[in-house]
């Protein structure tokens, strides 16, 4: 929803209500549009800002006058806009007054912003995540080299370095090892690192509070500015025009800027096209899940970090048992290392799978790719070769699309991987084959049926 085309219809639905009434023009009219949010209640906030204490006051009621007549106006505004009511409640934020200041003019010199602390957040740097604390597995290694290099010459090359992947797979670890390196070689460069929400809770009371300039300061001259989770800025069509114009005000200084999103940005509804196009115009690093000998090489190296001697059968068992992500990871790892340092027991194997087991983690035997193949083949009464080789009858060329399709799904191997294992493919048939089964298992009842039973049989033999 755009907040000014939203406002300006319920302003409308306002007046037409209030005619007559003075205080329409006290009340109503003179109320700013900051942004449109979700709220506690699952529902939709319209954000007003006024300069006007008593203003601020009056809308501050529920129960009062202007808070119910604007409820009702937005329901009536809505169903216009977008066919259908959706209720929507006021919040009207007292601008502090504007002072104007008593200063030396200097000609043909920047603003000066005072240096005083600093009244917007940041976050401290975490010094564990570093480099040498990141474990990369071969999959990563791409966005691990790109990294190093945005952290050896910031500002350069790769500007923005959006670093997208799932939920605790490592992205704000290498984010932050590029931030403590950057410090590492210049004590005195402006990092700053922030979640998307701290740059909203920052601008909205920026607003609030009248202090625009210090904010702009404040973000736009930072040496590197990172910032975690931008797939919140969705839909927040204020904020993403400050958004858009701190990115531009330190790319054009040559400054360094690090995204982090759960998907790439073209993929994210709801952000504009200005800031798809300006996402994507560094370099784009894909985390994935680490594989087995990387979930293990990331738990030796934790253990080691603990100063802690844990059985490599110890490590094993878990690094088989938690394939999720990093995060999942190092909590099991934690639950382990305290049963190793407090209980007077030593730690089995057994006890091990106890504590995987109360944390719904259980052992499973990898899925890899002539797994899959030859499950498929049994499946379909088909020979591993019939999906390797060449030949393109329907009755071969369907069983092969689902193989990589379930290879692509189940597997952490890249599409030039998944190609090379069925008879040297490229990865652009790979692609084509995951996109052909994809599309066409919500049209195609009885082959999401045989996907599923696939999908049921390779459980089974795990």
């Amino acid at each position: 929803m755009d907040p000014a085309e939203l406002w300006a219809a319920i302003k409308e639905q306002l007046r037409e209500s209030m005619s007559g009434d003075f205080g329409y023009q006290q009340y109503v009219e003179r109320l700013e549009v900051i942004d449109i949010m979700p709220n506690e209640y699952s529902a939709q906030t319209l954000h007003l800002s006024t300069d006007q204490e008593k203003v601020a006051e009056e809308w501050s009621n529920p129960e009062g006058h202007y808070y119910r007549t604007f409820i009702q106006a937005a329901m009536t505004a809505t169903a216009q806009l977008y066919a259908q009511p959706i209720f929507i409640s006021p919040s009207v934020l007292l601008k502090a007054p504007s002072v104007e200041p008593v200063a030396e003019v200097v000609s043909d010199a920047e603003p000066v912003v005072s240096e005083g602390p600093s009244n917007f957040i940041s976050t401290t740097l975490d010094p564990d995540f570093r480099f040498d604390t990141f474990v990369s597995s071969v999959e990563n290694k791409e966005a691990y080299s790109v990294a190093q290099a945005v952290a050896e010459n910031p500002g350069t090359q790769w500007n923005p370095l959006l670093i997208y992947g799932g939920v605790g797979l490592g992205k704000t670890h290498l984010m932050q090892s590029i931030g403590n390196e950057v410090l590492r070689k210049n004590p005195n460069a402006k990092v700053k690192f922030i979640t998307t929400e701290d740059f909203i809770n920052d601008f909205t009371d920026a607003l609030r509070k009248s202090k625009l300039d210090e904010f702009k300061h404040e973000y736009r001259t930072t040496n590197l500015l990172m910032v975690d989770d931008v797939q919140f800025l969705a839909g927040k069509d204020k904020i993403q025009e400050e958004f858009f114009n701190t990115f531009n005000a330190i790319t054009r200084e040559n400054n360094q800027i690090v995204l982090t999103s759960d998907k790439l940005p073209k993929e994210i509804p709801g952000l504009e096209m200005r800031l798809v196009t300006r996402f994507g115009q560094g370099y784009s690093a894909n985390i994935t899940k680490p594989d087995l000998p990387t979930r293990v090489a990331i738990l030796r190296n934790k253990s080691e970090q603990e100063g802690l001697n844990i059985p490599n059968d110890i490590i094993d068992e878990i690094a088989a048992a938690v394939d999720t992500n990093v995060r999942d990871l190092e909590s099991v790892f934690n639950q382990v290392a305290a049963k190793i340092q407090f209980s007077p027991q030593p730690v089995t194997v057994d006890a091990t799978r106890n504590i995987l087991e109360q944390m719904s983690f259980k052992r499973q035997k990898v899925v890899t790719v002539p797994i899959i193949q030859t499950t498929v083949a049994n499946y379909f009464n088909l020979t591993v070769d019939d999906l390797t080789g060449s030949r393109r009858n329907k009755q071969i060329v369907t069983p092969r699309q689902i193989a990589m399709y379930l290879a692509r799904e189940l597997t952490q191997d890249s599409l030039p991987q998944i190609g090379r294992a069925f008879g040297g493919r490229d990865h652009t048939t790979v692609m084509h084959s995951t996109e052909k089964i994809e599309g066409s298992i919500g049209e195609d009842v009885f082959l999401e049926q045989q996907v599923q039973e696939i999908r049921e049989r390779l459980s089974d033999n795990s």
